[in-house]
């Protein structure tokens, strides 16, 4: 189980501590949408243009806020909303079509528009939860299949599901990079160059074990960046010497005895877990440890699962970049998995991304960003509302122009900060 976002922890907390007035928060929030879209690059032939470009991209934002996971079911959310949507649209021809919308959307340059909103958003929960001093965030990353969108284009022949990958801040709560996986390559060469993208210094990295390559440890130390990374079969002689190292009970009672030790046990899913972490910076004895940059620790991280009578121990080893602290190992550790628990699982079960099959690719990954920015803004004003992401957006469905100034109204800052000092 993966643990909760800090920054959004401290914002549902502060958000329990006022009483907030919305008649006093101005709707900057949408205005600030708006202009940060106004910002992207318009590369359609302008003299055939009818439809504004922030048009079209807010239209398509809010409808997936409101539950519309399908470009027909945007046009119909707009065509409802019309009179709505002319408070901040100008729609000089009206509610584009549905085949216009994705067309549109298709020639958006994805990573620009991403980063701009998602920077939008961590500066206003900057503002209302400062940050603390020397605090690190950890970023897991990951690349995520979509299935929907794989096509048979012959006999035999089968077009790739569009793949993402993506890097996700566990102090924000949130996918703060992504970017789309070649068709003729994999995710591996794709996690180093996301990394270098972003700054990194102060945090720790984790990835799955096909994500532990020498080129990305490289990039995240030039990042002045920590990293705790699995070693499986992949890296076959690495992962060998450090499970042999651990087969030895002494060595363990050792790594107590010098507090790099850690256990804790739980209830979880009708059975017991226990947790129990080891690290060691006992590494003189590995062959070519001069191979992964940086490297200062092993690690193991064992798992013993009593459940209906029977037990399952499972190990997984991990190569570290500092030494002597448990805490942090651990931490690391069990924020692995957060990029499939807090990102890929909500975009299928609260947006079916899964189940969505454009057939334009480019429009498919576009249509995927913007999930991930309405997905932010949910999280966002989940610390307000206390209720599930999908929860939110049909309470957004059934009573669309009430609860969406609210959600926007919560990101005047200024306005919340006075209501929390008075």
């Amino acid at each position: 189980m993966s643990k909760k976002s800090s920054k959004l922890m401290a914002l549902s907390r502060m958000f329990e501590e006022i009483e907030i007035d919305f008649n006093q928060l101005n709707n900057e929030g949408i205005a600030d949408m708006i202009a940060i879209i106004k910002n992207q690059e318009d590369t359609r032939y302008m003299p055939n243009t009818r439809h504004k470009l922030e048009d079209i991209v807010v239209i398509t934002l809010l409808a997936l806020l409101a539950k519309c996971n399908e470009w027909t079911e945007i046009e119909s959310f707009a065509k409802k909303k019309e009179k709505w949507l002319r408070k901040y649209l100008e729609l000089p021809n009206g509610i584009p079509s549905h085949d216009t919308i994705q067309r549109v959307i298709s020639i958006l340059d994805p990573n620009t528009l991403y980063t701009d909103t998602i920077n939008y958003l961590i500066q206003k929960m900057d503002w209302l939860v400062p940050k603390k001093e020397k605090e690190r965030d950890t970023l897991s990353f990951d690349g995520k299949t979509s299935n929907g969108t794989t096509r048979t284009t012959g006999i035999h022949a089968e077009e790739k599901a569009v793949n993402t990958m993506s890097v996700y801040s566990h102090n924000y709560g949130m996918c703060i990079a992504q970017d789309y996986i070649d068709e003729k390559s994999n995710e591996i060469p794709m996690g180093p160059e996301l990394l270098k993208k972003l700054n990194l210094e102060g945090c720790v990295v984790t990835a799955d074990a096909l994500n532990t390559q020498v080129d990305t440890i490289k990039a995240i130390i030039e990042g002045k960046a920590d990293y705790v990374l699995p070693v499986k079969e992949n890296q076959k002689a690495t992962h060998e010497e450090i499970r042999d190292y651990y087969k030895d009970e002494e060595f363990l009672k050792e790594i107590q005895q010098k507090s790099n030790y850690k256990k804790t046990v739980e209830k979880e899913h009708n059975g017991i877990i226990t947790r129990e972490y080891y690290m060691t910076d006992d590494i003189k004895w590995m062959n070519k440890k001069e191979k992964w940059p940086g490297l200062q620790s092993i690690g193991l991280a064992r798992n013993t699962i009593e459940r209906n009578g029977k037990t399952i121990i499972e190990d997984r080893y991990y190569i570290i970049s500092f030494a002597n602290d448990i805490e942090l190992f651990s931490k690391s550790v069990r924020l692995e998995w957060g990029v499939e628990n807090n990102l890929h699982a909500p975009l299928d079960i609260v947006f079916k991304e899964d189940a969505n099959k454009t057939l334009e690719k480019n429009g498919a990954k576009n249509l995927g960003v913007l999930r991930r920015i309405a997905l932010a803004i949910l999280k966002f004003a989940q610390t307000y509302y206390k209720m599930s992401l999908n929860l939110i957006r049909t309470n957004i469905a059934f009573d669309f122009e009430n609860e969406i100034e609210k959600i926007f109204k919560l990101l005047d800052v200024n306005a919340l900060k006075q209501m929390k000092n008075t």
